[in-house]
């Protein structure tokens, strides 16, 4: 896929599609120990960018440092979030959650510095069925980087379920001016 401005291409896609067999399946990873969101206060997003507007976030932990009352000494943010206006979740709301993430360097620094993604890798852990039975109850996302380094970082996230159940994992590698 290509997306382009002014005759320019600004942005190149692929997307990978198969029908999934039944097969034996596990899930490794663990869902995380947090409140549920009925027991969290919205994050108030009035000076947050205008994307974040597109969602209502209740923060766990990992707030940027320029909305944060705490300082947290690693980039791991656990967030319920769902789509404002609220919505049944779809693929398409999936796939825009998996990369409504402040970006990991807001968390660690409070100085906003220009960035940009790279690369962003989105992978479905659920089908349709699984989405629709999720309706518009918040999801929880969970993201962290792994190393920032000379201009660059990545960011790797999921995205649960209220039942425990592993929706979406995402990477992300991201350019950063300092």
């Amino acid at each position: 896929m290509e997306l382009t401005q002014n005759e320019q291409i600004i942005i190149t896609g692929t997307a990978v599609t198969a029908n999934r067999r039944d097969t034996w399946s596990s899930t490794e990873l663990s869902f995380p120990d947090v409140p549920n969101p009925d027991q969290i206060e919205p994050t108030p997003l009035d000076s947050a960018p205008p994307w974040a507007q597109n969602y209502e976030i209740r923060m766990i932990k990992g707030a940027p440092l320029a909305i944060a009352t705490t300082d947290y000494p690693d980039s791991i943010t656990l967030q319920w979030i769902r789509d404002n206006p609220n919505r049944d979740l779809d693929f398409l709301s999936l796939a825009a959650i998996c990369d409504a993430f402040f970006p990991r360097i807001y968390v660690r620094r409070k100085e906003l510095v220009p960035l940009g993604t790279i690369s962003l890798t989105i992978y479905f852990h659920a089908d349709a069925e699984t989405l629709l039975a999720n309706g518009s109850r918040s999801v929880l996302g969970h993201t962290r980087a792994l190393k920032f380094f000379n201009g660059n970082f990545d960011q790797t996230g999921e995205i649960w379920s209220q039942d425990h159940n592993l929706l979406a994992t995402t990477s992300q590698i991201v350019y950063y001016k300092s």
